[in-house]
């Protein structure tokens, strides 16, 4: 067996075993690095399998099973593996929280069905999450999430229609259609942009307060030929692969399933439980949520593009959209309100134009 494969799973013994946990693992996670763990046995059969984390694969330790890796990602605070073999190949490494204390548990989908007799799926926590949402100043008749624990703010959004942040930067966005909006827009060409701009958060969804029959319906109305809309929403999902679509019967279903749905985001976000110990990546990492540029919106842009120039820095309109992550024509509207407001002042014309700060520069 060879120690420098990358895309192997190991089980070897603890040279410093004990009773508890006599066994070590290694798990070549895609984009992050390898982990290392110490654990109670060799697979979860009867039931979930205790671990440890551990800083490093002990030199003094024999290799006893050397497994192909299929697949090994991270999602959220868990770690799926996925081994290449015929019996034995699914599993799931949980980091979870009690009290001051990280546990991992290793998990089978056998060990998780016979915790749970008849039951083939984890059971998801009921969502009672206390949320913080943004609300468009656009919106008209908004959800007001009644009976939920939540609080609404009006404030301009980037993209979507409700949006959770944090520290100013969308970390999740709705967009909100009836089936009629739905037709109008797909048949005007602001659906498409609308995506896009979603497709810029971390987390996007487009609810729809109704059913695709609906919007089907309301597209015939507006003369487009039997076909045209399907095909439309099609080619947008494929073109936008970011965006969740859901279709709703009633605005009531469209509202419930968007705070959930939010909510859900919200866990997503948290850091890990436990972060790596080992850096060494396998090939190219994953783009992270924190690699992509934030989305912020109006205000916080346009304070950030403040700030910048306060400390010396001349901005065009190009550099500002690559610093913000969005247009160059939403970029150059930020920083016509900036000199509006006086906070900056035009240097040159045409190409050459540019943004430098109004007074005194920070030292």
């Amino acid at each position: 067996m060879g120690l420098d494969s990358l895309t192997t799973f190991w089980i070897g013994r603890n040279p410093a075993a004990s009773r508890r946990l006599p066994y070590l693992l290694r798990l070549p996670v895609g984009g992050e690095g390898r982990i290392y763990l110490a654990a109670a046995d060799t697979w979860p059969r009867s039931g979930d399998v205790f671990c440890y984390q551990i800083r490093e694969w002990p030199a003094e330790a024999d290799i006893l099973e050397e497994v192909p890796v299929e697949a090994c990602w991270r999602v959220g605070p868990a770690i799926h593996l996925v081994l290449r073999r015929r019996n034995n190949r699914r599993c799931l490494f949980v980091w979870t929280k009690k009290g001051t204390r990280t546990l991992i548990f290793w998990r089978s989908p056998a060990s998780m069905a016979r915790a749970r007799p008849g039951i083939r799926v984890p059971l998801s926590r009921s969502f009672r999450e206390s949320l913080h949402v943004a609300v468009d100043v656009g919106e008209r008749y908004p959800w007001r999430f009644s009976g939920r624990d939540v609080t609404v703010e009006r404030r301009k959004l980037p993209a979507g229609d409700y949006a959770l942040l944090r520290e100013d930067a969308v970390i999740a966005a709705v967009e909100r259609k009836t089936p009629r909006d739905l037709a109008t827009s797909a048949i005007s060409g602001q659906l498409a942009l609308a995506l896009a701009d979603l497709s810029a958060a971390p987390h996007a969804a487009l609810v729809v307060e109704g059913r695709l029959s609906d919007a089907v319906r309301a597209a015939s109305a507006g003369k487009v030929r039997p076909g045209w809309l399907p095909d439309v929403l099609a080619a947008l999902q494929v073109s936008h692969p970011r965006v969740a679509w859901m279709f709703a019967e009633t605005r009531q279903l469209a509202e419930d399933w968007a705070y959930r749905w939010l909510a859900a985001c919200g866990r997503a976000d948290q850091p890990f439980a436990m972060p790596l110990l080992d850096e060494r990546a396998l090939g190219e990492p994953a783009l992270s949520h924190e690699s992509r540029p934030r989305m912020l919106d109006a205000a916080a842009r346009r304070a950030a593009l403040a700030r910048e120039a306060e400390a010396g820095h001349v901005w065009t309109s190009r550099e500002a959209a690559e610093r913000s992550g969005v247009a160059q024509l939403t970029a150059a509207a930020d920083l016509g309100t900036l000199v509006r407001e006086g906070s900056l002042v035009v240097v040159g014309r045409g190409r050459a134009r540019a943004y430098r700060w109004a007074g005194p520069h920070r030292v």
